[in-house]
Parts: C-alpha cells; sequence; structure tokens
C-alpha cells in the first residue's frame, strides 16, 4: 500500500516536469498566441495563448492525479490500475506537449505552424496505451476486489418477488454541465472545431444519465436523458447483485468503461448496481437507491433457484 502511494505521487510528479519540459527549453521561440489544434488536413486551425496551452496541460493532468489519490484509499486494491491510466494519461500529455511545441517552434505566427496530422496523433494513443498497459503489467495487474459474502448481499425479503418492479436512475450533473458548454462553444466557434466540439457534446450528453428498470425478466438499461439507447440483460444470466461504492477514476473515468471483468457506465460517483453473472463480466450502472435495485434481483434469483 505505501509503495503504491509512493508510486502514485513520484510518476505524476515526473510527468509533468515532462509536459512542461518543451516549453521551458523553447519558450522564446514560440509565437504568441501559438497553435493549439489542428484539422483534419494537419494544417492548424485554431490559436490561444502559449500560457493557456502549458498551464491547460499541467492542470488537467494534476487534477487526474489527486483524484486518483482520493480514490486510492477507498479502492486500495486498485492500485496498479491507477498507476497504469496515470501513466498512460501522462504519456499522451507529453506526447501533446512536445509535438505542439515542435510544431510552433520558430514560427513568426502560429498559423504557419508545422503540421501534425493523424498518423502522429495515432500513434501517441497507440505508444500511452501500450505505456499504460507495461506499467499495469509490471505492478502486478488488477488484485481480485474483496467480496461480500451471499448471506451479506442485499435483500428485500420478498416471498413472491414475481410481479415486483424497481427503476432508478443516476444522473451526472458534472458530465452533463460540461457537455452543456461544450455545445454552447460549438456554436460560438463552428466551423470543424466547433463540429468537433458538438460531436463530443452529444456523446457526453448520451452518457450523462443512465436508468436501470428491474423484473422478472431482466433489467432493462437506457441510456442518456432521453432513454436510448436501450437493452436488456436477461435475468438468466444474472447470478446475483451487489452494491458498490464507486470512484469514476478507479474505472479509468466517466462513460462506457471496460475494466479486466468488468464492464460499466460510469455517470457519476457514489453508489452503484453491480450485477454478477456467472458467464460473462460484472455489470455496474451508477444509479441512485442502488441496494433496493440489487436486493430485488437478489430476491428474484432465489426465488428461481430455491
Amino acid at each position: 500500500m505505501r509503495k503504491s502511494w509512493l508510486t502514485l505521487a513520484v510518476v505524476p510528479a515526473a510527468l509533468l516536469l515532462l509536459i512542461m519540459l518543451p516549453f521551458f527549453i523553447y519558450w522564446s521561440s514560440l509565437p504568441d498566441p501559438m497553435a493549439i489544434h489542428w484539422g483534419i488536413d494537419a494544417k492548424p486551425d485554431y490559436a490561444a495563448p502559449r500560457a493557456v496551452l502549458v498551464v491547460g496541460l499541467c492542470v488537467l493532468y494534476a487534477a487526474m492525479a489527486v483524484s486518483v489519490q482520493r480514490a486510492l484509499t477507498r479502492e486500495p486494491y486498485e492500485g496498479p490500475s491507477f498507476l497504469a491510466g496515470l501513466i498512460a494519461v501522462g504519456v499522451l500529455l507529453v506526447g501533446v506537449s512536445w509535438a505542439s511545441v515542435l510544431a510552433n517552434r520558430d514560427v513568426a505566427q502560429w498559423s504557419a505552424a508545422g503540421e501534425l496530422g493523424l498518423p502522429l496523433v495515432g500513434g501517441l494513443f497507440v505508444v500511452a496505451m501500450a505505456a499504460g498497459f507495461l506499467a499495469w503489467l509490471l505492478t502486478g495487474g488488477r488484485s481480485p476486489a474483496p467480496q461480500r459474502d451471499s448471506a451479506a448481499l442485499p435483500s428485500l425479503d420478498l416471498v413472491d418477488p414475481a410481479n415486483a418492479v424497481w427503476s432508478g436512475r443516476g444522473a451526472g450533473r458534472f458530465t452533463t454541465g460540461i457537455a452543456c458548454a461544450l455545445l454552447i462553444a460549438a456554436a460560438v466557434i463552428w466551423g470543424g472545431l466547433g463540429l468537433m466540439l458538438a460531436v463530443i457534446a452529444i456523446v457526453g450528453l448520451l452518457f450523462a444519465a443512465v436508468r436501470v428498470t428491474v423484473s422478472e425478466r431482466g433489467a432493462v438499461v437506457s441510456l442518456g436523458w432521453w432513454g436510448f439507447p436501450s437493452w436488456t440483460v436477461p435475468m438468466d444470466e444474472i447470478a446475483r447483485a451487489d452494491v458498490e461504492e464507486l470512484s469514476p477514476m478507479a474505472y479509468g473515468g466517466w462513460g462506457y468503461r471496460v475494466r479486466p471483468g468488468v464492464r460499466a457506465i460510469v455517470v457519476r460517483s457514489g453508489e452503484a448496481l453491480r450485477l454478477i453473472r456467472d458467464n460473462g463480466a460484472d455489470l455496474v450502472y451508477t444509479v441512485d437507491e442502488a441496494e433496493t435495485g440489487a436486493g430485488l434481483i437478489n430476491d428474484i434469483v432465489s426465488a428461481r433457484n430455491p
């Protein structure tokens, strides 16, 4: 545990220095404002003061590091996964920092910055994911989370749960706020960058809310404020259900998250409903009153398998 805390402090600090390093080296050689975004044609199409880029990258990564440190107090067994995520994002931001600075180096104005195309961006993502995966392997991978005894699982003690129905929804104010802000920015900026921001905002709204409805036939999961798309997890696939206190950083952030043995839809922190399957990954949804939903599922499963 102490080793994990030490590593999670040293590694982000080292990566923060690498993010800032190109700005320290080439600060006087950069235009102000400098190009910070490149279009599909690999040409610069948006600029901002150079201080905005370096501060933005550092604040983004520092905030993630602090969030991970806090999340580690809830899930200490997730140390390897936290470290892997921090390294992956850090390596990506280091690459973005160096690529942006070198593209802007020694040009009179930002519009003359060098080209940054999709192959380079794709390469940065591949390197970042590889670095994170390597870190995950070297630190031992994910330790199994502590499991509750079956007798301690939630239950409503219903004798005949066949006709019972429960529905719970989770909504992310943070995600919704960011998505709405991006929509406003897209309308103001317009053009290629505006279109990109609009697409990101729509995806954000899609994962800003989730609803789970439980009945004898299974759990119906609906996404977004509009409840679409929607799908059903058949009750025959669910072995039992439980509740957990979830931190988004434990799953790598918000939205649809894929973890070893887990598929999660994370719209906020707090209580979440976990559907445990014998033949398949566990399913986790951040919904309110999750204990009631888990209790109904366990009662239905028990009634089917007396």
